[in-house]
């Protein structure tokens, strides 16, 4: 009788860990740029090429029993993907990794693409958990574009991370090498932003454009260098971002850190101006921090200001979101 009330706890305690998740490993999918679409990508005689075709994997599979996912990626170059992801799921995570055991990033390079590599669109207000770990982008306009819906607050993503990554030779035709539109409490840590360039109009482009109610995100310890917009631009009620303990080499026009929004206001000339795409109009940001970061020199060679701000002023359809709230709060900064 003992010996099965002991079977009959053990049971119970193991039916309410995999309820929790606990006896569940992740679900892995397998790449290499030797593999093949037409393969399941579940052995590593059997990985698949594309992305295309790991998010068919995953839907197909997990839609209806949410896991952990890990995409383990083959070392080699990837060339002229893009992929427009949608599957998502609220209580687990997706991780892009290189595979087991690898020291050297996998590549996925655009070939002078003028596209996204990476586009989510996902706007239900829900965890997403995609991480980018420890991969090497090159040779597109954008490199990764997490995207909301930018006019209304409460339909963004959230909880995404990019850790470790390169980025190289992005930039374009673009705005951003990494964007984020109405895409809340990620975190971008570690990596390298390296040659954000385009041939004219430069200033439009950022390392970093945190846009549209981006708000929560922590930008720390990335090396921006080489980078001909300014590396980091917060725009249009973009609040609580932390942008600390960077280095800044050769990047930037009017600094290292900008707030901007599309004053619907005023152009230049005081008069309301009619170019702003967003339907409603665009606030400045608040509360953000900018600190302990290293500030070597614009992309021009010049000394490079630790922030600017557009619009000094506050637009009275803007209020600020609490009593005392600053707009960016500084410390800690040291130009080199």
């Amino acid at each position: 009788m003992m010996y099965l009330r002991l079977l009959l706890v053990a049971s119970v305690l193991i039916l309410g860990f995999a309820r929790l998740g606990y006896a569940q490993s992740p679900f892995i999918v397998l790449m290499d740029p030797a593999g093949s679409d037409a393969n399941d990508g579940l052995t590593v005689d059997t990985p698949v090429l594309t992305l295309q075709r790991v998010q068919q994997i995953l839907k197909s599979t997990l839609a209806d029993n949410n896991r952990d996912a890990e995409v383990r990626i083959g070392p080699g170059t990837y060339r002229r993907q893009s992929i427009r992801w949608t599957f998502t799921m609220p209580e687990h995570s997706i991780t892009f990794m290189p595979r087991s055991g690898d020291k050297v990033r996998p590549v996925f390079d655009g070939v002078e693409n003028r596209g996204t590599w990476f586009h989510l669109d996902h706007s239900l207000g829900q965890q997403t958990g995609l991480n980018f770990q420890y991969i090497h982008v090159t040779g597109y306009a954008t490199a990764i574009s997490l995207n909301g819906n930018r006019n209304a607050v409460g339909t963004c993503n959230r909880g995404n991370s990019i850790y470790g990554c390169m980025f190289t030779d992005v930039g374009e035709g673009s705005t951003a090498a990494v964007r984020l539109v109405n895409s809340k409490d990620n975190s971008i840590v570690n990596n390298h932003f390296v040659n954000i360039t385009r041939s004219s109009r430069y200033g439009l482009l950022h390392a970093i454009y945190i846009a549209h109610h981006s708000s929560g995100n922590q930008i720390l310890r990335n090396r921006f260098q080489d980078c001909c917009g300014d590396p980091v631009r917060v725009r249009d009620a973009s609040n609580n971002n932390i942008v600390n303990e960077n280095t800044f080499i050769r990047a930037g026009i009017a600094a290292a850190y900008s707030q901007w929004y599309c004053d619907h206001r005023r152009n230049d000339d005081d008069n309301p101006r009619n170019d702003c795409s967003k339907p409603t109009p665009e606030c400045p940001s608040w509360n953000n921090q900018f600190r302990n970061n290293r500030l070597l020199e614009t992309y021009n060679g010049e000394r490079l200001p630790a922030w600017a701000f557009a619009q000094d002023d506050v637009d009275s359809l803007c209020p600020p979101p609490s009593p005392g709230a600053k707009r960016l709060e500084t410390s800690g900064n040291r130009h080199e």
